[in-house]
């Protein structure tokens, strides 16, 4: 089996949140990097072989299916396009594929709505290590290593510009509440790439209420997450597919503040939502929750148990399941 990626491997907080290792843990088989192949030697690579693919735009992986004995594709993305003809072209390409995987029930009505094949979607999310997750310590020496003693606080993993950082530190201004963005502060820590820092305005604003930790390991973000009083998720639909940290931060017992678009639906009875560019909304939100921490524990609770459900087990089950749908009994390890 080959498992065809767009770009270098994920490197995740934990190894069983690993989406493309996951795959070749079910089924083995080799990684093909399409950022490193040519034309010529992926389709040959892949020629009538089964493929697991996973893409973000470049012609290979999204044309496997032409060249593939059986194929799955997982395009991580919420919709296949934004121009008509774009999404013509990759309902086209993408119907080629045996299955194409949706991350959430969002995505799978988009791209039924965008014109890939419903008979051919199919859901499978991705694993989220929640028994590392649910067992959060360390928040009382993390509060001490970034000053921020008892206060209550807001967290966020990531301050890229996709992420709105902005619009966080604007409504947790108006909330009266520090925030604390889990994110990297210097080119070194995103290995060359400028476009995972957060924007210049979350730099400079860096003090005693608006806090970038740098790159934390699992063990700090474990710590980070027992020490928080409210996640907070404020991304731009585009960026956010599945989105791994929320599903840590519920794990952890973090009451949440998301974005109002489906991505988030699993988490609809037990979190607060959010127009994600209106700092006044997200900002009545958490007044909300630091006036009742009776909601805050309620929401937690609930959260946490969404949160178990995607759990590493059980999400490896449904690969395998899937695998043996798509490519027979004898591609299960």
């Amino acid at each position: 089996m080959k498992h065809v990626i767009p770009f270098d491997m994920p490197h995740p907080l934990v190894p069983k949140e690993d989406y493309f290792q996951i795959g070749r843990e079910v089924g083995g088989g080799e990684f093909l990097q399409a950022s490193k192949l040519g034309f010529f030697p992926m389709a040959k690579s892949i020629w009538r072989q089964d493929v697991h693919a996973h893409g973000r735009g470049l012609p290979f992986p999204e044309m496997c299916g032409f060249f593939a004995k059986r194929s799955i594709y997982t395009p991580h993305n919420n919709f296949i396009g934004t121009r008509w003809w774009i999404k013509k072209i990759r309902a086209f390409m993408f119907n080629r594929y045996t299955v194409v995987i949706a991350q959430t029930p969002y995505g799978q009505r988009n791209y039924a709505k965008d014109g890939i094949n419903p008979k051919r979607i199919r859901l499978q999310p991705i694993p989220v290590d929640y028994r590392f997750f649910s067992r959060p310590k360390g928040g009382r020496a993390f509060r001490r290593r970034f000053g921020l003693g008892n206060r209550p606080f807001a967290l966020c993993n990531g301050a890229r510009v996709s992420k709105n950082a902005d619009v966080i530190m604007e409504a947790c201004r108006k909330a009266g509440i520090a925030v604390v963005f889990i994110a990297p502060r210097s080119l070194e820590e995103v290995h060359g790439y400028p476009w995972l820092l957060p924007p210049k305005v979350v730099l400079d604003a860096q003090g005693k209420d608006v806090i970038v930790t740098g790159k934390l390991q699992a063990k700090d973000v474990l710590a980070a997450l027992d020490a928080a009083t409210i996640y907070i998720n404020s991304a731009d639909d585009g960026g956010e597919c599945f989105s791994l940290v929320v599903y840590e931060a519920a794990s952890a017992g973090v009451p949440l503040c998301l974005p109002d678009f489906g991505v988030f639906e699993a988490f609809n009875n037990c979190a607060l939502f959010h127009n994600n560019h209106d700092p006044g909304q997200l900002a009545e939100n958490l007044k909300k929750y630091l006036r009742n921490p009776g909601l805050r524990r309620c929401n937690a609770a609930k959260a946490k148990k969404v949160a178990s459900g995607f759990d590493y087990p059980i999400i490896r089950k449904q690969y395998e399941k899937l695998y043996n749908e798509v490519f027979g009994p004898a591609s299960i390890r």
